[in-house]
């Protein structure tokens, strides 16, 4: 027969199991959720990463842009013909007014005094214009940059 004992093993036994499958069950909600919460995290991170890719591929494609751009220039500088700079044309400056001259008494030709050979002036009109040239030429080369 069955004892009494028996019986209150067996209550007792079935009663862990119930609290084990409840608690099993309640790990299965729970295991769910967190899958559906990771799940959303995962597809949320593909965008991102998706997001992330074609903006490198976006700016790589405008770095290739600018890199050819450079090398346009670069080509064009290199394949422009030498040609010598023209002297500018010397820039219009109004004369100023001569200053009321005093009388002088006329001085005979043959007493006026010229300077010697070696103290007439030294920078001529012919250099002013070598030397506007030299300064338009550095000038390209400065704002040639690309």
């Amino acid at each position: 027969m069955v004892t009494l004992e028996q019986i209150k093993l067996l209550e007792s036994k079935i009663s862990r199991a119930v609290s084990f499958v409840e608690q099993l069950t309640e790990d299965k909600i729970r295991l769910e959720k967190t899958n559906k919460e990771l799940e959303e995290t995962i597809s949320r991170l593909r965008d991102e990463r998706n997001k992330v890719e074609e903006g490198i591929v976006s700016a790589l494609g405008k770095l290739n842009q600018f890199e050819d751009a450079i090398e346009r220039s670069i080509s064009n500088v290199r394949n422009k013909p030498e040609t010598p700079a023209a002297a500018p044309a010397a820039p219009l400056r109004p004369k100023p007014a001569a200053p009321a001259a005093p009388s002088i008494p006329s001085v005979p030709p043959a007493a006026v005094v010229q300077p010697a050979h070696g103290l007439a002036s030294i920078y001529t009109e012919d250099e002013d214009a070598e030397e506007q040239a030299d300064e338009e030429e550095l000038g390209e080369a400065e704002l040639d940059i690309f």
